[in-house]
């Protein structure tokens, strides 16, 4: 079934015309933003018999079982969640690290049953529980693993081979030669199965697949830290070579990001010859509806070759610029690593709140959260966004509206008021918005992000938002408090903040503060 675009005047729906043509993008933007209008106009009803299975399973795949004793990190998770290890370190990648960090991106934590259905909960957040992002490791030099390209099966804890062979090399031709890529242990491939998420968010759902990529990521660098190995996102790639080595579509499955895992002194060997990929998973649901406003966005921002990966990667993307700051601002001493949960601890707890009690929060904790969780990760995009909130109750820091400035790790008062009502009515009249400590909002002037890195750039903003919120995440569940991401009135939401925010574009919130009941994760 296919759902027509919602902007008849445009070319017609098949013609792609490029990364560079960001009309796409902005239109794309455009006809998915909520409204209170638009959220009114257009119900959406669930058809739960065809909601998509959150497993890829490959049924005649070999399947590797990882070790279950995991021994997650002990260390402090706030240490570890904006570190980055030494890019020169060459220490080694084990199948026990790997696995250790592939729990820590997209485990199984635990499940739960409600009347019949038995629900399965993940380390890192997903909108609406989804589950779109899918995992595959193409392990180069990984002591006790075949090289090979895998497929991470988080529901049976499993890697299931897909190639045989050392990919390295396939993977960073299709980065132009990205050095990081070429000297990986391992380069895990992140793709999204859009259905998944477009069963419930329909076209709009293509944002929330690098949300989802994002927290994922937030988990995952956290834990490659942990394991003393570098790793670096590489999102500026060729497409077309990566959706052929991974045996997807392109439209159906399409390709997130790359990331480089550690750093071997064994160089990569010329990757076989790309033959078609001769295994098939599993249908996901009944019947897929195709949203053609979302196959659209992620066509036009595909990459065709890797001579324009490069261009994408060193493009003079102009740096995000604070201005000095017009309101009064206020900075407070972070709350110590040591006074948190292990890493470990943080992602096995980790959940969404459902519920926030209308309490406060230290200054000193909305503070580290927002130091750890504001560094801009190892990527080969630079940063996109800047991060609003809104505080409702925060001890020490009068509510209102700021901006948070990363040059100073300050706070920047906009307008004093109690804006709970008003956060609760951004987040889409959500009682979370009302109810939570502080409301974060990750913004972006799309008009340079697109200028400077054409529709990739729409990519790259939602991820790096992503990446962020999901620290956020990671670092308010390591100091006991609670966390959960929002949508949001997208027009609305840039008027409140105005006119510090004009032109800039809301991606992500996420709401922290005390939550009311035990968290529950999504």
């Amino acid at each position: 079934m296919r759902q027509p675009c919602a902007v008849c005047a445009r070319a017609e729906w098949g013609r792609t015309l490029g990364n560079d043509y960001i009309e796409a993008a902005r239109v794309f933007h455009e006809v998915t933003k909520h409204s209170y209008t638009s959220v009114r106009s257009t119900p959406h009803y669930l058809d739960w018999d065809n909601r998509p299975m959150p497993y890829k399973i490959y049924p005649e795949a070999g399947a590797i079982a990882l070790p279950r004793d995991l021994g997650l990190s002990g260390e402090p998770a706030l240490a570890t969640i904006a570190a980055e290890a030494n890019p020169d370190s060459e220490t080694a990648l084990d199948v026990a690290a790997l696995t250790r960090i592939l729990f820590s991106a997209d485990g199984l934590t635990r499940r739960t049953r409600l009347g019949e259905e038995e629900y399965h909960f993940r380390a890192a957040p997903s909108a609406g529980a989804l589950y779109p992002i899918e995992i595959y490791v193409a392990a180069g030099d990984v002591e006790d693993l075949e090289p090979g390209l895998y497929h991470f099966s988080p529901g049976d804890l499993k890697l299931r081979g897909l190639r045989r062979g050392d990919w390295r090399e396939a993977l960073a031709r299709a980065a132009a030669m990205r050095p990081s890529l070429r000297q990986a242990h391992a380069v895990l491939v992140m793709s999204a199965i859009f259905w998944r998420s477009a069963w419930k968010y329909r076209a709009r759902a293509y944002r929330y697949c690098f949300w989802d990529a994002g927290t994922i990521l937030a988990n995952l660098l956290a834990a490659a830290v942990a394991e003393r190995l570098p790793a670096e996102v590489v999102t500026a790639f060729a497409d077309a070579e990566l959706e052929g080595l991974v045996g997807v579509d392109g439209d159906r499955e399409g390709m997130v990001c790359l990331v480089a895992l550690g750093r071997s002194d064994n160089p990569c060997a010329p990757s076989p010859e790309i033959t078609p990929l001769a295994l098939e998973s599993l249908a996901l649901s009944r019947e897929e509806v195709v949203y053609d406003d979302l196959v659209k966005i992620h066509r036009e921002s595909r990459l065709a070759s890797a001579e324009q990966a490069a261009r994408i990667a060193s493009a003079a993307t102009p740096a995000v610029v604070e201005s000095a700051a017009l309101g009064e601002t206020f900075a407070f001493e972070p709350t110590p690593p040591e006074q948190a949960m292990s890493l470990g601890e943080t992602i096995l707890r980790r959940g969404s709140t459902r519920v926030f009690a209308q309490e406060p929060i230290g200054a000193g904790e909305l503070a580290s959260i927002f130091a750890v969780s504001s560094v801009h990760p190892r990527a080969d995009f630079p940063r996109l966004t800047d991060t609003y909130l809104i505080v409702n109750a925060v001890e020490g820091l009068e509510p209102g509206a700021y901006y948070y400035r990363r040059d100073s790790n300050a706070f920047e008062l906009l307008k004093k008021g109690n804006f709970r009502g008003e956060a609760g009515y951004l987040c889409l009249e959500q009682p979370l918005g009302h109810d939570c400590s502080a409301l974060l909002v990750y913004m972006a002037d799309l008009e340079r992000v697109l200028g400077a890195l054409g529709n990739r750039g729409y990519r790259d903003a939602h991820l790096e938002a992503g990446i962020l919120g999901g620290r956020a995440y990671l670092a308010a569940y390591a100091l006991g408090r609670g966390a959960t991401g929002l949508t949001f009135y997208d027009d609305d939401t840039t008027k409140f903040f105005e006119p510090h925010a004009a032109g800039k574009s809301p991606l992500l919130m996420v709401a922290l503060g005390v939550p009311l009941a035990p968290a529950r994760a999504s």
